[in-house]
């Protein structure tokens, strides 16, 4: 009976844990999406500064 309680238990503190990290990871995230956005804008706007030499 012991390792069934035991097995029953385990997933709980799994899923504790799991949203803990999640939790931890969302600003993580956040972060990597906008520094991901801006790269991307900031290529796309060299990119056609020299392709059709704006000025």
């Amino acid at each position: 009976m012991s390792k069934k309680e035991k097995r029953k238990a385990n997933p709980l503190k799994v899923q504790k844990v799991l949203e803990q990290k999640t939790e931890k990871n969302n600003p993580l995230i956040f972060g990597g999406v906008l520094l991901a956005m801006t790269s991307i804008g900031l290529l796309i706007f060299v990119l056609s500064d020299k392709v059709f030499h704006l000025s």
